[in-house]
């Protein structure tokens, strides 16, 4: 064992080796020639090593037409005295020579405050990772932590080293993350992180299904069946082949090279785009392999759900009930959308992540370790809602017992290193300036002249919608659209399903007694209390708070285990163990019948959704198959946007409508694509704002113009129309940008393909 006294060897040799790099390092001098201008640009050191501590900077240019110092008007000759500060430690010199080229340069001034600041900082980013490196080498999990001086002398010694670095090659925080974006928003960074997710779930899968093969767990086998038979129910009426509704569009056309502000999320959330690389790597033509995967991960979502109840020794008839009832809990009003596909994902990796911790508490072993972590880096890197849910998660087996308090300790430690590393990474984004999606929407301390009081009243009053909207309106709204569901049929296939599976577990004579009194009021009152952590920093949001497919899609944790509570609570004064399990079966399928209805009407909502914009995108197509590459395509409509809602066509006013023309063209694709409310504005978009409005003062040289009906029909416009200035403005030719003979673009065709048969069967 490395006493005190050899550890601290360590870093009295780095501390040494830095102030012999700093004296060593050579002041900076640069002496270059461009444009016929000739530069010499020295400071008198290299270093500055204390707050406030200034250099002279010297400089003597010739043939220039300026020269600025940080955005500073100077003469070509002269000096000045430099103080670098935390923020700014290098000038920077915009100089134009006479030819007119423009050069910018930066004196490489190194401040001692601020490597020692970008060291401490990469020094916690490390952190979690050193962290983890002691628990998966020692597998620490019923001995105390060492506590000795080694731990904060080797963590002294790497941040002298991180500066030491800085002697070698200066570097920012934000120029590394710079560099990781640059990364993350590749497709083979995504495809990396396919791997991952397949380290996590194919030895999961593999696992679990040899156990219950093993152990000949058939009542559990024939549950994960009718899960996959009852998500199979809810597409079957709609097939597979519907567009997407919005978020895919961008995502894939991302992932195609377009430029997008898709970027900005993705330094947050770097494995956002994991599931939609995997749906597309599945069919690239078209959106079949959103659908499958889709079904796939609900499955997942259900089965590992349904596994953790049975590992925390619930009885098989409470946890299907419960299982289903999590499944078609009306709440979330976007749980078939295609925009909750990235959600789901982090969802099913969450899952994994608890039943992974569990294994590892059963038998600790370095590769279910390693896949934990995954498990979570997955779940908080794809999306962050989980983050209060990962926070509570450990009640599981602090509550589960026997009570072990270096082993509970060590878990929490392990579990919590994921959820540390995601808080540092947002803050040094946050602090390195970068700008990532959703930073405006960070919660704001109560200001100081607002009332406190008021400020809790408030909250309050979020805290009893926030129940309101997920106990009971969700339910109220469900029993009021049952008569809008076309597909009684298959609903009541699901729920005969459901009905005959619930009966055999009831009957099956190993079947276990339902929960006591006890237990169910702790199934009621958990779930409940459940429910808030759910819901996360969300419910602080006000953006969020008509957001329901974001906002919600964790409370059916809590939600579905506190009505399942309540309805053991109910039936509970009944002694008599078959009649009280029939009670609860015929009162859960009470509450399932008008759930599942809801889910295919929800279904069908959307499904007519994504059908109205694919028939104006396929009128599009059909008129016009090939444009000229430097077109611009705008659609024109005076359909306000309220009544573009209504029509369930609005998501054509944000960038899904470039997005979508981008990907339908391929190679024939016009260079941007707007649609425009005459009167009023055009839509943004991600590479091309500059068209903000139409008038007749336009020009309209490089423009290709169709008009957006009431009736959703569209036509291309040969000429302008009065609102734009007719044949008062004759730049508009969209003939020449356009080729009509050419074939429709064969992704077009599988791309829209729902929409082509509706068309072909009106």
């Amino acid at each position: 064992m490395i006493s005190k006294g050899k550890m601290g060897i360590l870093p009295a040799a780095l501390f040494l080796l830095l102030l012999v790099a700093m004296a060593g390092t050579p002041a900076p001098f640069i002496e270059t020639e461009f444009g016929g201008a000739s530069i010499e640009i020295a400071a008198d050191r290299a270093w500055v090593l204390l707050p406030q501590g200034c250099v002279t900077i010297s400089w003597d240019l010739e043939g220039i037409l300026s020269i600025y110092i940080d955005g500073q008007g100077k003469i070509g000759w002269g000096e000045m005295i430099y103080c670098p500060s935390i923020d700014a430690s290098s000038p920077v010199f915009d100089i134009t020579a006479e030819n007119g080229q423009l050069r910018a340069y930066e004196l490489n001034i190194r401040y001692l405050p601020a490597a020692v600041a970008q060291s401490l900082v990469l020094l916690c980013l490390i952190s979690p990772f050193l962290i983890a490196s002691f628990y998966l080498v020692t597998l620490r999990m019923t001995d105390p932590i060492p506590l000795n001086a080694s731990p904060v002398l080797a963590l002294l010694a790497l941040s002298l080293f991180l500066a030491l670095v800085q002697t070698v090659q200066a570097y920012t925080i934000g120029s590394l993350l710079g560099g990781l974006g640059n990364v993350f928003t590749t497709r083979a960074w995504q495809s990396f992180g396919l791997v991952l997710a397949g380290l996590v779930f194919i030895p999961l899968v593999f696992a679990y299904c040899s156990q219950g093969i093993r152990q000949r767990r058939r009542a559990d086998i024939l549950v994960i069946g009718v899960f996959f038979v009852f998500i199979l129910l809810l597409y079957l009426p709609y097939g597979f082949d519907s567009i997407a509704q919005y978020e895919e569009w961008v995502k894939r056309a991302f992932l195609e090279g377009r430029p997008s502000r898709i970027s900005r999320e993705v330094l947050v959330r770097f494995f956002l785009l994991l599931a939609d690389t995997l749906a597309e790597a599945l069919d690239p033509n078209s959106f079949v392999g959103f659908h499958l995967l889709n079904i796939l991960m609900f499955c997942g979502k259900l089965t590992l759900f349904y596994v953790i109840l049975r590992r925390l020794r619930v009885d098989k008839l409470s946890a299907f009930i419960t299982t289903i009832v999590f499944m078609v809990y009306p709440v979330n009003a976007s749980l078939l959308s295609l925009r909750s596909f990235s959600l789901s994902f982090s969802l099913l990796t969450l899952l994994a992540a608890i039943n992974l911790a569990l294994d590892y508490l059963q038998k600790p072993g370095r590769l279910t370790l390693l896949r934990l972590w995954l498990a979570l880096i997955l779940t908080l890197f794809i999306y962050e809602t989980a983050f209060v849910i990962i926070l509570v998660a450990p009640l599981l087996w602090l509550l589960r017992g026997p009570r072990k308090t270096w082993q509970n300790f060590n878990m929490i430690v392990i579990w919590y290193l994921v959820p540390a590393l995601k808080i540092v990474y947002l803050l040094v984004l946050a602090s390195a300036g970068l700008r990532f999606y959703g930073i405006q929407y960070v919660v704001s301390a109560v200001s100081v002249d607002e009332n406190i009081l008021e400020t809790v009243i408030y909250y309050a009053g979020v805290i009893a919608d926030v129940y309101r909207q997920t106990v009971w309106d969700g339910w109220r709204e469900a029993i009021a659209v049952m008569g809008e569901n076309t597909y009684v049929a298959h609903t009541l296939m699901a729920v005969g399903l459901t009905a005959i599976v619930m009966a055999l577990l009831a009957i099956d004579k190993r079947a276990s007694a339902l929960p006591s009194r006890r237990a169910a009021m702790f199934w009621l009152f958990g779930g409940l209390i459940f429910i808030l952590p759910s819901i996360g920093v969300g419910m602080w949001i006000d953006k969020y708070h008509t957001e329901f497919w974001r906002l919600y899609v964790y409370v059916p944790f809590g939600a579905s285990i506190a009505l399942f509570g309540l309805l053991l609570l109910l039936t509970e004064p009944i002694r008599r163990s078959r009649i009280r399990k029939t009670l609860v079966i015929v009162a859960s399928l009470l509450l399932i019948l008008p759930a599942t209805s809801r889910l295919f009407v929800q279904h069908a909502y959307f499904d007519d959704r994504a059908n109205a914009k694919a028939s104006i995108l396929l009128g599009i197509v059909e008129q016009v198959p090939h444009y000229d590459s430097n077109a611009r395509l705008v659609l024109v409509s005076d359909v306000s946007l309220g009544k573009l809602s209504e029509l369930g066509i609005d998501e054509l006013w944000s960038h899904m409508f470039d997005s979508a023309i981008y990907l339908l063209y391929g190679e024939g694709r016009p260079a941007v694509s707007s649609l425009c409310i005459l009167g009023e504005a055009c839509s943004t978009n991600d590479i091309d704002e500059s068209l903000r409005y139409l008038d007749a003062d336009t020009d309209y040289s490089d423009i290709v113009i169709f008009r957006l009906n009431h009736d959703l029909s569209v036509e291309l416009l040969p000429e302008l129309p009065p609102e734009l200035g007719g044949s008062s403005n004759d730049s508009y030719n969209p003939g020449r940008l356009i080729d009509t003979s050419a074939p429709i673009p064969p992704r077009a065709l599988t791309m829209l393909a729902s929409a082509r048969r509706a068309s072909a069967n009106p």
